[in-house]
């Protein structure tokens, strides 16, 4: 490559999900091409109402380096961080993940290798992935137990839930004994309070299903009370999880200084890169904290980045998937990863893997920009 020809981004349309039980969000996913004609493709994590914030500043950040001859992840990560001049905020951090993982795509494209291939010598074969059972729907526990069962069937590794959506410290406590009654204690069960406004429901609701042996306790505050969740974990003895919100390396540095997480899941696509999430992971790795990644995004281009990077690093552990986002992404793209077993392993395809049918993600987009470059 020697210069950045082309930007494209598309903003798809929310949806419910195939199988009725989430509304998919929309999703914003970007498109670099190089002079040379060499495609890169990345994503951005986005919060509602905020994806064509997210976009404006996509496009900003390519032309303010659209100049750069030759331009690097690693030099994009440098002056992505001059222009942010310490105020990034999640939207900006998101930006910068796509663009950054555009280029990563461009980059190991152009050495015909996979990503992994050029984030380590020697990655692993493959990383366990778990099941999100989020849905706007509030099921109650039949219909969520079933819907565990069915996702153990699938030959996930591990089951997410949300005890404390639209139910009481007591409801909650039911809500888990009965997931852990239908998958057996040998199935890892992780509990996500999804940051509750009053610290002390994490404290009350703990001694109640900890005999459930939850896998770990997610989000018990927001994941900005670094010595909120410092003390929780220190009370409640459970696994502490958190980062999903968060960006930039200074912010991870003091949750490990504190020693208040067992396990750090930053999202591949909002916390700023992949360099970023490297340095994070190898910070933790120091403080035997372990990296589980967040991804709330399509399951297409940033949940292949996520596989190539769990394989390529050893302090990683269960990477997170959404199932019914993955048959939303085969309609406007072939995965550039398999599911089997409970494992997921990228395909033998140089980049991120993944190959995007144009002219379906055009139809399932509500927003398209497009813009030669230099």
């Amino acid at each position: 490559m020697k210069y950045l020809s082309r930007i494209e981004t598309w903003v798809t349309k929310s949806t419910l999900s195939d199988d009725g039980w989430s509304e998919i969000k929309p999703f914003l996913l970007l498109k670099l091409t190089t002079d040379s004609g060499i495609e890169g493709w990345g994503e951005a994590f986005t919060l509602p109402f905020r994806e064509k914030g997210v976009s404006e500043i996509i496009h900003s950040l390519v032309d303010a380096m659209a100049s750069i001859e030759n331009l690097t992840p690693e030099t994009f990560n440098i002056k992505a961080k001059e222009i942010a001049d310490k105020h990034r905020g999640i939207d900006f951090s998101a930006a910068t993940s796509a663009i950054e993982m555009s280029l990563w795509d461009i980059f190991s494209k152009e050495e015909k290798k996979p990503l992994s291939y050029l984030l380590s010598s020697k990655p692993k074969a493959k990383v366990s992935v778990y099941a999100n059972t989020w849905s706007e729907k509030c099921p109650n526990n039949i219909t969520l137990g079933q819907r565990a069962v069915s996702l153990m069937s699938d030959g996930y590794q591990g089951i997410k839930i949300y005890p404390l959506q639209n139910r009481s410290l007591s409801q909650a406590k039911e809500c888990v004994a009965h997931i852990r009654n239908l998958i057996g204690f040998e199935t890892p069960l992780m509990l996500d309070l999804a940051s509750p406004d009053d610290d002390n429901l994490a404290l009350s609701l703990a001694p109640l299903i900890k005999e459930y042996r939850p896998y770990w306790y997610e989000e018990p505050v927001d994941g900005q009370k670094i010595r909120s969740l410092a003390s929780i974990r220190i009370q409640t003895g459970l696994k502490i999880v958190t980062g999903e919100k968060q960006f930039e390396i200074p912010h991870f540095k003091e949750v490990l200084a504190a020693s208040a997480a067992d396990i750090l899941n930053p999202d591949i696509a909002a916390v700023g890169g992949i360099i970023d999430m490297t340095e994070i992971t190898n910070l933790s790795a120091k403080k035997s904290v372990t990296i589980s990644p967040h991804c709330w995004n399509s399951m297409s281009v940033a949940a292949a980045a996520m596989i190539h990077f769990c394989i390529s690093n050893s302090n990683t552990e269960m990477a997170e998937i959404y199932p019914e986002y993955i048959s939303h992404a085969l309609k406007f793209c072939d995965l550039g990863f398999k599911i089997k077993d409970g494992y997921a392993k990228p395909k033998d395809r140089p980049g991120l893997g993944v190959v995007i049918n144009i002219s379906s993600l055009m139809a399932m987009s509500s927003d398209y920009k497009d813009r030669k470059l230099n």
